[in-house]
């Protein structure tokens, strides 16, 4: 028995005698929700599948599992959980029963199954925590990976616990992966090759439609409707220096006639993203033409995708794997993404058949991308066309998942 997994299975216990009285510690906004966190949550004659994604952007992704599930089983009691209050925030819209999921502690997760009753377990993406598959194991409830996405790290950290770890993965029912190159890594992890498939990424079925009037859409953000939007959309912390470098580069004419917003991954980096971004000689004030403009709200960076004529998908040019351009695309965006974009594969590659995204390696390539993009309206236009074509083709993983989980008897539950 590895170490890692030992130690882990000595820890979780005591995590979870000692977790309910950390509650006075917790922040003003979670201590209401600590309970859930402890697996105190019910529902009265149980459900027929608990889904769970792990945060806001993977709870983007449970509108279209839970249609494509109600759709081959009208009726079908489902219960949602988030790991982050903004996934459960997210979840709360879709007006089903709803908590923050249990830690990953036996007695937390033996509580929110006695409390739930799920029939199936529906885990999104990359949500492999062994006391929730122990239990499962034990209450003889099938699980499936839905979306699954693994990648190299995620591979290296889970072969870490050794041959336990890879008992509870080859004793998943479904993995239903998003890709190719996650599919090998699942397999390599321990899948079953007879249980894994390839379906697509959930979240393409959740893509937003692009805007009927850009325009309106950049009034309706604050912004001056007349002039086109470059949104440096996800910025991470060592991002936001080399994007104001090469913006710099460009020429004055060029940079005064377009508006920028810049998003950040995360509200906490605002403050260093901006001082960056200064240190680099662009200015933060919203007035000014050369300044950038910073929204650091949760859950506004589709509405400046709508709005964008151009979008520069952050996370890509430092090494965090990348994130989404398939959402950009989605909204009729021309779409620039730097090189590091390993979490991204799939959604990279089929955008590039069709020359619908700019993949730059360094600054002087995002240099010459912006001034081709936001220079000639003809060229941004040809790739923004084509990534709303690539972007609606993704559609449809949702109903192929559900087939194929009905093809394996894991639903509908009868």
């Amino acid at each position: 028995m590895r170490l890692a997994w030992s130690t882990y299975r000595l820890l979780a216990p005591a995590l979870g005698a000692l977790a309910p009285h950390a509650r006075m510690f917790a922040s003003p906004q979670e201590r209401p929700l600590w309970g859930e966190r402890m697996g105190h949550v019910s529902w009265p004659g149980g459900c027929h599948a608990w889904v769970h994604a792990a945060s806001l952007g993977e709870a983007v992704a449970v509108p279209p599992l839970v249609a494509a599930l109600d759709a081959a089983q009208p009726g079908a009691r489902i219960y949602l959980t988030s790991t982050t209050r903004t996934g459960r925030a997210r979840l709360n819209a879709l007006e089903r029963p709803h908590s923050l999921a249990p830690i990953d502690a036996p007695q937390a997760a033996r509580r929110f199954f006695r409390g739930i009753q799920p029939e199936r377990v529906f885990l999104l993406e990359t949500e492999l925590w062994p006391h929730w598959l122990l239990r499962a194991r034990t209450e003889q409830v099938p699980v499936a990976i839905v979306s699954a996405r693994l990648s190299e790290r995620s591979v290296r950290r889970y072969r870490s616990l050794g041959s336990e770890l890879r008992g509870l993965v080859a004793g998943l029912d479904a993995v239903l992966c998003q890709g190719q190159a996650d599919q090998q890594r699942w397999l390599a992890l321990g899948a079953r090759p007879e249980r894994t498939r390839v379906v697509g990424n959930l979240k393409s079925d959740g893509l937003p439609e692009p805007a009927s009037d850009r325009g309106a859409a950049r009034a309706a953000m604050g912004l001056d409707p007349r002039r086109p939007l470059l949104v440096l959309g996800c910025v991470r912390p060592g991002e936001a220096r080399l994007l104001a470098r090469a913006w710099r580069q460009l020429p004055q004419a060029l940079r005064t006639s377009w508006q920028v917003v810049a998003v950040p991954r995360h509200p906490r980096a605002t403050a260093e993203l901006r001082s960056e971004a200064a240190s680099a000689g662009v200015v933060s004030s919203d007035g000014m033409l050369e300044g950038w403009r910073w929204d650091d709200r949760t859950g506004v960076l589709v509405d400046w995708y709508r709005a964008a004529d151009v979008a520069f998908v952050g996370g890509s040019l430092a090494p965090y794997g990348g994130h989404n351009p398939l959402e950009p695309a989605a909204c009729g965006a021309a779409v620039v993404m730097g090189r590091h974009h390993a979490s991204q594969r799939d959604a990279v590659e089929s955008l590039e058949r069709l020359q619908a995204i700019w993949i730059v390696e360094d600054i002087a390539a995002l240099v010459g991308a912006w001034n081709a993009l936001l220079g000639a309206s003809a060229v941004r236009t040809t790739r923004a066309e084509a990534a709303l074509a690539v972007a609606r083709g993704q559609r449809g993983s949702a109903k192929r998942a559900v087939t194929q989980l009905a093809e394996w008897g894991l639903w509908p539950v009868r």
